[in-house]
């Protein structure tokens, strides 16, 4: 089928229904008719053999190499190939197939949905030592769709946070039997490289603190603090906490993310 135009070269791009249309045409000629169709650029008439070649222009390039062939004039000959080799009938190009759609053959199994899951969910490290608060803080998040870790002692806490990338940090300030001060995992949390902690909501629990209190969380190197009576409520003070922190800081997280900082 015709690809470009024998008088101009133009390319000729030619949709699905206007090739339908010219191959319904050449099916219903008569034995020794040709097809014309309008160069779209050039105007010039177009003429088609029932099998889609090119009639008459490509018969006179064909002309000019035997004639030129035949009196020795080589730059005659070779116009003459040059012009017979463009003026060849070219296959159409008919635009790429769409893809098909996605297998859910998965659905059924189920396999694959649950790896995708794990994947993707959100990890929370709770640390509290105490059954109540720790009951509280796991359905606040799973409320909100993380997936809880518990550890039993700090050198556990920091293996694990050295092997997997949480999105949220909890710890009661008595986890490891002292104060504050002297805990391990929140020394840990405070040393962490930028790159990582920027990206974990550190969230301390406290009989010392005072909650939602930003300037305290500031200045114990977290994001929210909670008094030890409020767990209760942990779960409405966790979706405040989170907002008010996107609120301040999401801006300037996809303005390092869009710089290329992690």
């Amino acid at each position: 089928m015709l690809a470009q135009c024998p008088h101009c070269q133009q390319t000729l791009m030619l949709s699905e229904a206007q090739l339908e249309k010219i191959k319904t045409a050449l099916a219903s000629l008569s034995p020794g008719k040709t097809l014309k169709i309008g160069c779209p650029k050039c105007k010039q008439p177009i003429e088609l053999n029932s099998d889609g070649s090119v009639a008459a222009q490509a018969a006179s390039a064909l002309k000019d190499v035997l004639y030129g062939a035949h009196t020795g004039n080589e730059d005659q000959a070779a116009v003459g190939m040059v012009a017979a080799a463009q003026k060849r009938p070219q296959p159409v190009r008919l635009p790429p197939a769409a893809p098909k759609p996605p297998d859910l053959g998965w659905l059924s199994s189920g396999v694959y949905s649950e790896k995708e899951a794990v994947e993707n969910v959100p990890h929370a490290l709770i640390m509290t030592g105490d059954d109540e608060i720790t009951t509280q803080v796991t359905m606040a998040f799973g409320e909100m769709g993380y997936q809880p870790t518990y550890v039993q002692s700090a050198e556990e806490a920091i293996s694990k946070m050295q092997f997997m990338n949480f999105e949220a940090v909890v710890l009661h300030s008595r986890f490891e039997g002292g104060d504050l001060e002297g805990s391990m995992v929140h020394q840990y949390l405070r040393e962490m490289a930028m790159s990582r902690r920027r990206y974990i909501f550190y969230i301390l629990i406290g009989p010392e603190f005072r909650t939602l209190y930003d300037l305290e969380a500031l200045a114990n190197s977290a994001n929210l603090v909670v008094n030890d009576r409020d767990a209760g409520h942990f779960s409405i003070i966790l979706k405040r906490g989170m907002n008010d922190y996107s609120d301040l800081f999401g801006p300037y997280l996809e303005a390092l993310g869009n710089y290329g900082v992690k």
